[in-house]
This record gives C-alpha cells, sequence and structure tokens, in this order.
C-alpha cells in the first residue's frame, strides 16, 4: 500500500482527483497522498467507517470535473459493493480510473481481527477475484497489477483512457500483520478494552 501511495504522488498530476473509499484505501491515502496544489483534489470518505462510496464518488467527481484525471481507490470489499455501478460509468462516458486495493479480505477488519484476537481472525475472508477481467468483461479497461513495477505505466495508462472507465486490480499482501499501516503492527499488544480505530 505504501508503495501503491508513493506511485500515485509521482504519477497524478497537479490538477487531479483522487477519491478514496473508507476502510484501508480512505486510511492508507490519508496517510501518505500529497496533494500538490489547493483545492478539491483528495476527497475521502472518512468517519462514518462505511464503504462502498469509492467508485460512486469516483462518478461524481468525473461528471463535476470531466476536464480533469479522476482516480478512485477502494479496497476489494467495498468495490464488491457497488460493481454494478462500473456500467453506469461506461454508460455515462466517465474516464476515470478505479485502483480495488485486492487483498481477498475485508481487509481492515482482517487486520484489527488478528491484531486483537492473537493472529486469528473470522468471516473477513473473500473469494479470489480478478476485478480487471470483469471490468473488461463489462466492456471497460482492465489491468491487474501483481509486480509493483508496473504501478506506474498503469496508472499513466487508465488516466489516458478518456472514454470509459479502467479499473487497476492491485493484488496486496493477504497477510493481516503487514496490513495495518504503523511503524510495526506485528510489535504492538492489544488488550481487552483497547480502541485500536
Amino acid at each position: 500500500m505504501a508503495r501503491l501511495c508513493r506511485e500515485l504522488n509521482k504519477t497524478l498530476p497537479a490538477d487531479a482527483i483522487l477519491v478514496a473509499d473508507g476502510g484501508f484505501a480512505g486510511h492508507w491515502t490519508g496517510l501518505l497522498y500529497d496533494t500538490k496544489t489547493p483545492g478539491r483534489h483528495f476527497i475521502p470518505d472518512r468517519g462514518f467507517a462505511s464503504i462502498g462510496y469509492g467508485l460512486p464518488g469516483g462518478i461524481g467527481a468525473c461528471l463535476a470535473a470531466p476536464d480533469r484525471p479522476v482516480v478512485a481507490i477502494s479496497g476489494d470489499g467495498g468495490f464488491n459493493m457497488m460493481l454494478g455501478e462500473l456500467e453506469t460509468a461506461r454508460r455515462a462516458g466517465c474516464g476515470l480510473t478505479v485502483i480495488v486495493v485486492n487483498n481477498a479480505a475485508s481487509g481492515y477488519v482482517k487486520a484489527l481481527q488478528h491484531a486483537m484476537m492473537g493472529g486469528r481472525s473470522q468471516s473477513a475472508d473473500l473469494n479470489e477475484m480478478d476485478y480487471a477481467a470483469i471490468a473488461r468483461a463489462m466492456g471497460c479497461g482492465g489491468i491487474r497489477i501483481e509486480d509493483p513495477e508496473a504501478l506506474s505505466s498503469a496508472l499513466r495508462q487508465g488516466m489516458e483512457e478518456r472514454d470509459r472507465p479502467t479499473v487497476i486490480d492491485v493484488v496486496v499482501t493477504r497477510d493481516p500483520a503487514q496490513m495495518l499501516p504503523a511503524v510495526d503492527n506485528r510489535a504492538v499488544e492489544i488488550k481487552r478494552g483497547d480502541r485500536v480505530a
């Protein structure tokens, strides 16, 4: 995730809009994404602990600012909730780029359970999905990233597509001990009653 945020910082132009879903997408980008100019360039869904906002928020930004690059970032859990809206974005001709942080889990839930329950988690895993293939089947662009070296070119390719959405499916760690942004979250000792999020 840190590498992805670094690539966003390097690749997105100053006039770009980054829309961040709740969960890890908003958490990591809130910590590590740097806006380059004043104004509404970073629009996170924070404070309500909701997910599913990334894609529809990106559609809204794309319709409001069709001349600017729009990138929406969502986890796979949040993206699953709004996957059907890719059809809406395609029909509306929104050329937004949607990054799906694919950890095959409700990642925030899994990481917190792992930290709070001694390495255990329950009901947090999702089926492995190829969101790039799903996007292509829906008539959108789709790029699957398993090598971080391909991130920059995929972001550029997505932003160059101006007539339809492009989904960039970024495969990240499945290890819940590595998911939380912290100095070293494996060393955190959480006791019953601690508020960690």
